[in-house]
């Protein structure tokens, strides 16, 4: 028996989830009022009381890696690591962009291209073609969609309006990630025994971090 409980807090859309062998038990969506590390931790306390839920009885923790916002990719790592630390619990690491994909799996088309917000109107994206490489493909501002793309089918989170600026290229309808696909990839590894591959836990930015060197006194 697989008892998993799932974390995305890749962006504003958040979500958890507990299930057991592939069959969701009980889920749990949201956004995020920036406020992500209180709101997980509430949200999972919640969880767990309302299924009766022993964490020391969960056999695996799945945790989106991102790309997605800075700040709340950390939260989720950093709150899965917790809770496995001290319970022995096993982590998946899961690129959020191989979540995305989940959504399409159904699909035989080469020209999928799933879309994240990266904030400052831009999106980062990444090509179904490109899926076994975890770093994103590109970022591009809202406004430059039509210079550096000229055909494919895209989807994602928060894509209505540029759907709208680009009535000419095809979208599929907005759609946030539902817990069920980080349940149903999550499981898909165990049982194809590839999960080793997703025990780096090193998250995925969309942009470079920016940290600031500390200036020295006589600067």
């Amino acid at each position: 028996m697989t008892k998993l409980l799932t974390i995305d807090t890749s962006s504003k859309n958040a979500s958890i989830s507990y299930s057991i062998d592939g069959s969701l038990i009980d889920e749990k969506s949201w956004t995020s009022k920036n406020n992500h590390s209180i709101e997980l931790s509430e949200n999972i306390i919640r969880l767990t009381e309302k299924n009766n839920l022993n964490v020391n009885d969960l056999n695996y923790i799945s945790v989106a890696l991102g790309p997605g916002g800075f700040t709340s990719i950390r939260v989720g790592i950093s709150f899965a690591i917790g809770l496995s630390k001290f319970n022995k619990i096993k982590l998946l690491g899961l690129p959020t962009f191989e979540i995305e994909f989940e959504k399409v799996n159904n699909l035989n088309q080469r020209d999928l291209i799933a879309l994240i917000p990266a904030g400052f109107e831009s999106y980062c994206w990444k090509s179904i073609k490109n899926i076994s490489n975890r770093n994103v493909d590109g970022i591009f501002a809202r406004k430059d969609f039509k210079n550096i793309f000229k055909m494919g089918t895209f989807f994602g989170e928060d894509t209505n309006e540029l759907a709208e600026m680009n009535s000419g290229h095809n979208f599929f309808p907005d759609s946030k990630r539902e817990p069920k696909l980080m349940v149903d990839l999550s499981n898909k590894l165990i049982n194809e025994k590839k999960q080793e591959k997703y025990y780096d836990l090193v998250p995925i930015y969309s942009r470079l971090p920016n940290i600031t060197k500390k200036r020295r006194k006589n600067e």
